[in-house]
């Protein structure tokens, strides 16, 4: 994760202005390439630059074709996260499946074939991408016949299924090849997209109130010297502002009573404003297994909920003054954060269901902040509309990415 983090780094030497979107996305991939793959997509590489020496320009120029492959990769990606859209303009099966479950699947067979169609090229992006991580996976799968020990050894999601496929016949039923691919799939899309925008917004927002900016360098300024890289203990105790630790829930609990959430909640200040400002996430959907009550209404069991963060995080109710970017209304020794109810925001959703990979994004984003602002601090780019406009889909993006002036800093 740092060496991603420092690479990152990296492409802001020099730069006046850069789109952070675009940064973000590639490094948080690049994580995901390492914690969940154990490959090195290289998303992230500084490209050489005119300034450069010989060398380095002879460097780059033999590395030109991995460079357009990793472009390429980006922009599928992309389109993977922001295809599946809940307009008119988005798959028309998606649309028809969310009126008629029971359609959704015919629509989407007929009109992956259309060529003029979003399904079609949702199709197509897919079978791109998941071929790729086939081939991570068949390549893995060969390596591990060839040195099963060395396998062991590695850390990295698929490693650890494709150990854990080999050690009963239980799991190699469960664990087939398509069903390895599907999940190292679904962790590339669910966990960068979502880690990348949040990381921008953070970054943004942080760029447009300098009292926020002032308070959150003083905080990582005093951690200690620049080259020293915090450990994950100092990320939970040394770093309130950016981020309040979250404690840990005891491992079998699922329904807890009220009072216990509210003294062992995350306690985020920057951040969770973030989130609350910007939710990664326009709509959460969740099927109820049973019939239940919700503000008087009957629910039959098997309907559909749809809950929007964004509608949540701007209940005034909860969130006096909504529009005001304050970080300082999660401090747990506020009062507003006091009284405010444990379910007021759920940026990683709530429950048994909740998003597996929540601390992993958490430690990524603190990390990558504290590294950049150590470093660097960021303006708002003129050429950058305001308010942002944003695309929603999946996962909300910044409809022509976050541009950001980017200030060396001298201490």
């Amino acid at each position: 994760m740092e060496s991603c983090i420092e690479r990152a780094a990296e492409n802001l030497e020099g730069q006046e202005e850069i789109n952070f979107s675009k940064l973000s996305l590639s490094f948080t991939t690049d994580v995901l390439g390492q914690a969940a793959f154990g490959t090195d997509f290289g998303l992230s590489k500084k490209l050489a630059s005119s300034d450069d020496d010989e060398d380095t320009r002879k460097i780059a120029a033999d590395t030109c074709a991995e460079a357009k492959a990793s472009s390429e990769f980006i922009k599928m990606h992309v389109h993977a996260t922001t295809s599946l859209k809940m307009d008119m303009s988005g798959s028309l099966s998606i649309i028809v499946g969310q009126l008629l479950p029971f359609l959704h699947e015919p629509f989407r067979q007929v009109l992956k074939r259309l060529r003029w169609t979003a399904d079609h090229e949702i199709d197509r992006v897919n079978l791109t991408l998941g071929r790729q991580l086939d081939r991570i996976v068949a390549e893995r799968t060969a390596a591990m016949k060839r040195d099963p020990a060395a396998l062991q050894q590695r850390k990295d999601f698929l490693s650890v299924m494709l150990t854990a496929r080999e050690s009963n016949k239980s799991s190699r039923e469960l664990l087939t090849p398509d069903y390895i691919s599907a999940l190292t799939y679904e962790h590339l899309l669910a966990g960068s997209a979502t880690t990348a925008f949040t990381l921008t917004t953070a970054l943004y927002l942080v760029a447009k109130h300098p009292e926020v900016e002032e308070k959150l360098l003083r905080e990582i300024d005093g951690f200690g010297p620049r080259d020293r890289v915090p450990t994950a203990e100092d990320l939970q105790t040394k770093f309130p502002y950016l981020d309040q630790a979250r404690q840990t829930l005891p491992r079998r609990v699922y329904i807890v009573r009220h009072e216990f959430l509210t003294a062992h909640r995350a306690r985020m200040q920057v951040l969770k404003e973030a989130m609350r400002y910007y939710p990664s996430s326009p709509l959460i959907a969740r099927e109820l297994n049973q019939q239940l009550e919700i503000g008087g209404y009957p629910l039959p069991k098997g309907t559909w909920v749809w809950m929007a963060p964004g509608v949540l995080g701007k209940d005034p109710k909860n969130f006096p003054e909504p529009e005001v970017f304050r970080p300082e209304r999660f401090d747990p020794n506020g009062e507003e954060e006091k009284r405010r109810h444990p379910y007021a925001l759920f940026p990683f959703g709530i429950g048994p269901r909740a998003c597996i990979g929540q601390k992993f994004a958490i430690q990524e984003m603190k990390l990558s902040a504290i590294h950049f602002y150590r470093h660097y601090v960021f303006r708002p780019s003129p050429s950058m509309e305001s308010p942002p406009e944003f695309v929603y889909s999946i996962v909300s993006n910044f409809k022509n990415g976050a541009k950001l002036q980017v200030i060396k800093r001298h201490i």
